[in-house]
């Protein structure tokens, strides 16, 4: 089970299947083209997969990257080898297969 903590107010507790669910909605956005709009619509999607605040979103997310159940990665839009390629960033999870 997932606890997540904000402050000393209070403390969400996130059941396997939540987490999960958060988990799926995440890799379910694919790649994105900065860095900083995975993180924006990572925070929505948890904020809709769990009918919580934007403060219980972030730290949902980050408790999840903290525990390495969800991490970051950056992508070539460009298969063909192409080093001037533009970058993309997704979620995934670690230690499965892409």
């Amino acid at each position: 089970m997932l606890t997540v903590g904000y402050g000393r107010c209070y403390t969400l507790a996130v059941s396997p299947e939540q987490e999960r669910l958060v988990c799926d909605a995440l890799v379910n956005l694919g790649t994105l083209g900065t860095e900083q709009g995975l993180h924006a619509e990572g925070v929505r999607a948890v904020q809709n997969a769990l009918q919580c605040s934007l403060d219980d979103a972030r730290a949902a997310l980050n408790e999840l990257r903290g525990n390495n159940r969800i991490e970051e990665i950056t992508t070539s839009f460009d298969h063909d080898g192409d080093p001037d390629a533009a970058l993309g960033f997704r979620w995934v999870r670690p230690n499965t297969p892409e």
